[in-house]
């Protein structure tokens, strides 16, 4: 995936030496919590037996045109990609307060007005997704352990 000529370097290219890694930082297999210019931020690197199969370059490289697009409030914000060095990673923003899935654990039963919200919310940024032009964006996977939760 790199490329030869510096002009074919994408604007959402970022650095590696920039992303500071603690060690424990591991969200879950392959997912990582790291600082960029002293802001937390969510990492995903693709693991080493990814790099020789050429669906996997093929799945990262598609995701990247889907992310580099995607913006809007419900949606986690890309904030930029490594492509040039190995391991490949993909950058987006965090959030503090986690999934879906672990507050729901957390606080248990939601009062129906915050269930409301959470619903809408994920409606619109699905809507923002099924809108896009020249072709909608299909999430896939609504879990909610894939759903951030950044409501005060």
């Amino acid at each position: 995936m790199t490329v030869s000529n510096p002009k074919e370097v994408p604007e959402y290219e970022l650095n590696p030496l920039e992303l500071e890694f603690r060690r424990g930082e591991e969200v879950t297999k392959g997912y990582y919590v790291a600082k960029w210019y002293g802001s937390k931020v969510f990492v995903k690197i693709l693991d080493k037996d990814s790099f020789s199969d050429g669906d996997s370059i093929d799945a990262f490289k598609h995701e990247l045109t889907l992310l580099e697009k995607a913006r809007h409030p419900n949606l986690v914000q890309f904030v930029g990609a490594v492509t040039q060095n190995v391991p490949l990673m993909i950058v987006s923003e965090y959030h503090q307060k986690g999934d879906l899935a672990s507050y729901l654990e957390t606080k248990g039963r939601v009062q129906s007005y915050k269930a409301i919200r959470f619903a809408l919310d994920i409606a619109r940024g699905l809507n923002y997704l099924h809108e896009c032009k020249p072709e909608p964006i299909i999430h896939g996977d609504l879990s909610p352990k894939f759903q951030k939760y950044c409501a005060g």
